[in-house]
């Protein structure tokens, strides 16, 4: 889940989509989402909704009203099948006008599993509380972080482009000038940084060097890892870990240096992919690389302990 939390809301009376999904988008907004509500007065205009995959829609709950519109009640019984047969694995929240008990019948019948229930008059709370519990499986620290990266990924991706943007409409002379600015301030802050320096190398502590993390940066640590390995390492085993290492290095370091700067663009009938400046990755790039990761984290971790490095 991103920082969006989206609900397709399948009724016909969009009035009252509007009027519901204000209470809950405050609440949801208080917790740290943006709700996105995805209409639907028919079950014909479901279709466009569906994907190939479970994760592509980027749904995150089905909302589905009993009688669409039919005054009969025979309307949301086609629908709560019809919709768990194109959303086979999302969370349903079937409600009516009153009679909670009678949806809790239908879906039995009907053999329709994972169907949460709800009246009108509570359907507010009712479908907060399956947010609750749909978000509270997510909100864990490393989850936390990687949502906090996305989000600062996506804006980092649209403050250059909208940088870029506006360098474009300048004059030549303006251009000349915006260029002058920012070679300015790189300069300046490479003064502060010699002053950062100084005051590091005069300490007899490498944790004082290591804590300048704007000098000396993951990648320049890496080297020096690799640079010092490689000096007292000669034998067939531990070079085949260096190896590795230069692979880490030269390969996974740039791929995830230009994740850090690319956003999640969803396309009609396209599988998802995470734009960037530099090209695209898709689902199954993504999963190669999580590979990857998990191979030179191993190999990580098999120096750490050949140096006797306290792990956590």
């Amino acid at each position: 889940m991103k920082l969006d939390f989206t609900i397709l809301w399948i009724d016909d009376q969009p009035k009252h989509v509007r009027s519901f999904s204000e209470g809950m988008k405050f609440r949801l907004r208080d917790m740290g989402f943006d709700l996105q509500i995805l209409t639907a007065e028919t079950l014909d205009q479901v279709d466009e909704y569906v994907r190939g995959h479970v994760h592509d829609d980027a749904i995150d709950l089905v909302m589905v009203d009993y009688d669409l519109g039919t005054g009969n009640g025979n309307g949301g019984e086609e629908a709560l099948q019809k919709v768990r047969e194109k959303f086979p694995f999302k969370e349903l929240l079937f409600y009516s006008a009153s009679d909670r008990e009678l949806l809790r019948e239908i879906a039995f019948k009907a053999k329709v599993d994972g169907a949460h229930f709800s009246t009108r008059l509570s359907l507010v709370e009712d479908a907060m509380h399956v947010v609750n519990k749909l978000v509270s499986k997510v909100l864990d620290i490393d989850h936390m972080r990687g949502v906090v990266m996305s989000a600062s990924s996506d804006i980092d991706y649209m403050v250059e482009v909208s940088l870029l943007s506006v360098y474009g409409r300048l004059s030549d002379e303006e251009k000349l000038a915006f260029r002058a600015s920012i070679v300015g301030q790189i300069s300046k802050k490479i003064d502060d940084w010699q002053k950062d320096l100084a005051k590091g190398a005069g300490k007899e502590s490498l944790e004082k060097l290591l804590a300048l993390r704007h000098l000396f940066s993951a990648n320049d640590r890496l080297a020096s890892l690799l640079e010092q390995l490689s000096c007292g390492w000669t034998t067939e085993q531990h070079n085949q870990y260096l190896e590795k290492v230069k692979v880490y290095k030269d390969t996974i370091v740039p791929k995830r240096n230009k994740l850090a700067h690319v956003m999640l663009k969803r396309q009609s009938g396209q599988p998802p992919q995470l734009i960037g400046a530099t090209g695209s990755w898709g689902v199954d790039d993504m999963t190669k690389l999580r590979c990857d990761f998990i191979e030179h984290r191993e190999n990580f971790q098999t120096i750490a302990v050949l140096v006797d490095a306290p792990l956590i």
